[in-house]
């Protein structure tokens, strides 16, 4: 027995409607927004999609992350969206991270929303936790006529200064590591990252990941709200 409401609506300009989904969005403490940006898939499901307003939920740090992911599935049997982070491969092997971490986000979180709604085309469809399914009407409508003009406004305006975590003589002899690693066998492939920071800064993340959207239009563009945590992403990649 579905434990979900299902209700379809026929839109007329679903990029408008994307917009003011998105806007919509900002009330909520926990959403993830999913955004293909019209980028035609062969075996795409959807155009856009809106988890919002966790029911339950599930945050752990790497220790057993797979088999408490695997027991909260067993017992949600429902949609759920999050994210699994780089130090989760502590539970696949003996490995270790000492990189600085200046977010402090969980190492595997993962959410049930009791709102999800699905974009494709010029149908949305809304599917709401049976408890407030009497929501659904009353959310479409106040999203088809959500005001998303002007554009947001930062609260701090002011130029953020950019600093590298890894200044560049280490940056050097850490790739020249990797190089020496690959040249002796021991890898064939490493994924080097590098962070770039700024501190003390005041943005409006809503407002930069419009922006970043707009100037990407990638195919896989991701926003994550948790509580006072944010990831905004614009990826050509299938991850």
């Amino acid at each position: 027995m579905s434990i979900r409401t299902t209700q379809t609506f026929t839109i007329d300009f679903p990029s408008d409607f994307k917009q003011r989904l998105f806007r919509w969005s900002q009330q909520f403490e926990t959403i993830v927004w999913l955004d293909s940006n019209n980028y035609e898939q062969q075996y795409s499901s959807f155009d856009g999609c809106l988890a919002v307003d966790e029911f339950t939920s599930i945050k752990t740090d790497s220790q057993n992350a797979f088999e408490k992911l695997k027991e909260y599935q067993s017992y949600t049997k429902d949609y759920i969206f999050g994210y699994i982070s780089y130090d989760v491969k502590n539970d696949v092997e003996k490995l270790t991270s000492t990189n600085f971490d200046g977010l402090g986000f969980d190492d595997l979180f993962f959410f049930q929303p009791q709102k999800l709604i699905f974009i494709k085309g010029n149908t949305v469809e809304f599917h709401y936790l049976k408890m407030i399914d009497d929501e659904i009407e009353e959310d479409f409508e106040e999203i088809s006529s959500y005001n998303f003009q002007p554009k947001l406004k930062s609260k701090n305006t002011n130029d953020l200064k950019i600093k590298l975590r890894i200044h560049k003589d280490e940056y050097h002899q850490r790739v020249n590591s990797v190089l020496n690693h690959i040249q002796q066998g021991n890898i064939y492939e490493a994924n080097f990252c590098q962070e770039f920071y700024a501190e003390n800064a005041t943005i409006n993340p809503f407002e930069v990941y419009e922006h970043l959207n707009e100037i990407s239009e990638p195919p896989f563009a991701t926003f994550l709200k948790l509580e006072h945590q944010y990831l905004l992403s614009a990826t050509p990649e299938r991850y």
